[in-house]
């Protein structure tokens, strides 16, 4: 198999697997402890690896702290969106919030000129997302769990920002990875233990088996896109990617027979078609 079709069957199976952690997470009855579970795997995980990584540099570990706060909100609105809202329209919010953020940054913060290309792909994620908000019936807007779904989007863009920075200031990628999961895995299950308390011991017996598969899912998502971004352009590997949004509104529709579910996967296909473009 040449990298390049190895790239392609890599990304798209790391898009499945991003798409059923969400799935995972959405799925419990209790999602603050849930995502506690999938954040306790890949924090057993990274123990496990520690004696096989270096420390990162002094540099590093600012935007490892930056990063743990970014990923950290990210979480606490990702379980609020899906409390609140159906998983099939907030996961293509919360996924093509990023690139149009960065779009509007670029141009209105940095002054720098996107391609007509770029444009296109701006013009789409907003129609997009636009049309997913208004998917429950014509001019009804469910206000909270769209501004948790917008606001876990743009937390998705600045801890990549920030972990964009942080892989060229460390002098090992893997052990940038490892201390950075070991610590932003930290926070999610020590709130949850501190708000349920012994309900959420007794919640993670009886629900570990989602735990893992989330947690087991993450994990294996990110290690995934990193190697396919080793083998394939990283503007290939991303669109690639971005078929979890289309992957979503499926499994919305069917695995949690959400209503919309048609019009949803229609919206999510041109989030992903312009968050292609974007990314070219």
């Amino acid at each position: 198999m040449s990298d390049s079709l190895l790239a392609t069957v890599l990304a798209l199976i790391s898009a499945l697997m991003h798409a059923s952690w969400n799935a995972a997470v959405k799925s419990g009855t209790d999602r603050l402890t849930t995502m506690g579970m999938v954040d306790a795997t890949a924090l057993v995980v990274c123990v496990v690896a520690l004696p096989f990584v270096a420390p990162p540099n002094k540099e590093a570990w600012i935007f490892i702290g930056i990063s743990t706060v970014l990923n950290t909100a990210f979480r606490l609105c990702l379980i609020k969106a899906y409390q609140l809202g159906d998983f099939g329209q907030m996961y293509p919010i919360m996924r093509g919030v990023p690139p149009l953020a960065v779009a509007v940054i670029s141009v209105v913060a940095l002054n720098q000129s996107l391609t007509g290309l770029a444009w296109a792909g701006v013009g789409l994620v907003s129609i997009g997302v636009a049309s997913l908000v208004l998917s429950n019936k014509l001019g009804a807007i469910r206000v909270l769990p769209v501004t948790y779904a917008v606001l876990a989007g743009l937390a998705i863009a600045g801890y990549t920002a920030s972990d964009a920075g942080g892989v060229h200031a460390v002098h090992s990628l893997a052990s940038y990875l490892v201390y950075l999961f070991l610590i932003e895995s930290i926070p999610i299950p020590a709130l949850a233990i501190a708000v349920r308390k012994r309900e959420a011991f007794s919640y993670a017996r009886r629900n570990w088996k989602g735990g893992l598969f989330g947690g087991v899912n993450a994990l294996l998502s990110y290690s995934l896109i990193l190697w396919a971004l080793s083998l394939a352009p990283a503007a290939k590997v991303e669109a690639l990617r971005e078929t979890s949004v289309v992957l979503a509104a499926g499994i919305g529709a069917l695995v949690f027979q959400e209503s919309f579910g048609r019009s949803r996967v229609i919206c999510s296909i041109v989030v992903a078609a312009g968050i292609v473009l974007i990314s070219i």
